[in-house]
């Protein structure tokens, strides 16, 4: 009867064992799984707005009444997006804190971006303002 509860207790202190080694490969695994979300979320808002930045360059350029119409892709985890002045910007929450990414201009813009993610279609249009031009930049 002894062998039983033996071969039981030594059973339990060895899968005891194991998952006491397996625990900090999952937990540096999970960590390194959460770093390359938040680079791939970077990595998608800098194509964004550098998609952003070509259009608007390129309607500026042409002028009123110029327009593109762009699918992008918005990356989860935004916390704040802006258009205004001279530049555009995603404010993304990532390793803990927040990070901007930001794109700037020659030229003023306007306009607005969503916050949530997915696609979206987004207008780049050439428009006058007291005689001169600006770049609306918005969601159709």
């Amino acid at each position: 009867m002894t062998r039983r509860g033996q071969s039981g207790l030594e059973y339990m202190i060895i899968v005891i064992i194991a998952m006491l080694l397996i625990t900090p490969v999952l937990s540096r695994g999970t960590a390194q799984l959460t770093d390359m979300k938040n680079e791939i979320n970077i990595m998608h808002a800098k194509d964004t707005l550098n998609i952003i930045n070509d259009a608007a360059e390129s309607v500026f350029a042409q002028g009123e009444p110029a327009k593109i119409t762009l699918n992008t892709r918005f990356p989860s985890h935004i916390n704040h997006t802006s258009v205004g002045s001279q530049e555009i910007m995603i404010q993304i929450n990532a390793y803990g804190g927040t990070t901007d990414i930001v794109k700037r201009f020659e030229f003023n813009v306007t306009g607005s971006l969503p916050v949530d993610e997915g696609y979206y279609d987004i207008t780049v249009k050439a428009i006058k303002i007291s005689g001169v031009t600006w770049v609306n930049i918005t969601e159709s």
